[in-house]
C-alpha cells in the first residue's frame, strides 16, 4: 500500500505541472489573440482545464497573465541584450527595432503593455518594462557614439516608431498588407541614419 500511495504522488505532480504548461500556453495565445483582457473561460477552454485549476494554479487570472507578460518581455530583453552585443551597433539597432515590431504586431497583449493601455499590472511587470526601456536607451547611444545613428534621436523615438504600423489598414484605397510593416520601418531606419539631413523638432 505504501508502494502504491507513493508512486501516485509523482503522477499527482505530473499531472499538476501538465495543467499548468496548458494554461500557460493557452493563456499566451487568448493574450496574443484578444489581448490582456482575454477571458478566463476563453483560456481555461483553450487549456482544457476547469476555471478551478486556473485559480489552484495561479491563484488569480491576473496573476497567470502577469506570468505570460513577464516571459513576453524576457524575451525582448534577450533581443535587446543580444543586439547589445553585436559588434555593428548598426545591425544591432536595425535588427532589434524590426524584431520588436513584429512581436508587437503578433502579440496584442504585448502591444497593450508597451503602448501603456493595460490596467494597472504587477509591480515586477513594470520593473521588466523599465529595463527593457533602458536598455533600448543603450542601444541608442551605443549606435550614436558609433556615429550611425543621428544625434538627436533618443529611445523614446525609436519605441514609438515600432509602434507606427499597428494603425489602420486603409487609407485612401491603398491597403496595408502582412509585409507592408517591414517597408515602413525600413523608410523609418533610412531617415535614423546618419549624417542626419535636416534637424528634428523639439520631442
Amino acid at each position: 500500500m505504501a508502494t502504491t500511495a507513493t508512486s501516485e504522488v509523482p503522477r499527482e505532480r505530473a499531472d499538476s505541472r501538465r495543467k499548468r504548461l496548458r494554461l500557460i500556453e493557452a493563456a499566451r495565445s487568448a493574450i496574443a489573440e484578444h489581448g490582456l483582457q482575454a477571458s478566463t473561460t476563453d483560456i481555461t477552454e483553450r487549456a482544457e482545464v476547469g476555471v478551478g485549476t486556473l485559480y489552484r494554479r495561479f491563484g488569480s487570472k491576473e496573476a497567470l497573465v502577469a506570468d505570460v507578460l513577464l516571459d513576453g518581455v524576457a524575451e525582448i530583453q534577450a533581443w535587446a541584450d543580444a543586439a547589445l552585443d553585436d559588434p555593428d551597433p548598426w545591425a544591432g539597432l536595425s535588427g532589434f527595432l524590426f524584431a520588436y515590431t513584429e512581436a508587437q504586431l503578433a502579440n496584442l497583449g504585448l502591444a497593450e503593455f508597451t503602448s501603456g493601455t493595460a490596467q494597472p499590472l504587477a509591480p515586477e511587470v513594470a520593473a521588466r518594462g523599465a529595463e527593457l526601456a533602458e536598455a533600448i536607451d543603450r542601444l541608442v547611444r551605443r549606435a550614436q557614439d558609433h556615429g550611425s545613428l543621428r544625434a538627436d534621436v533618443t529611445w523614446r523615438d525609436l519605441v514609438l516608431i515600432s509602434i507606427a504600423p499597428m494603425g489602420g489598414t486603409e487609407c485612401l484605397g491603398a491597403t496595408r498588407g502582412e509585409g507592408q510593416w517591414r517597408r515602413t520601418i525600413a523608410i523609418a531606419l533610412d531617415g535614423l541614419r546618419a549624417p542626419a539631413a535636416s534637424t528634428l523638432p523639439p520631442e
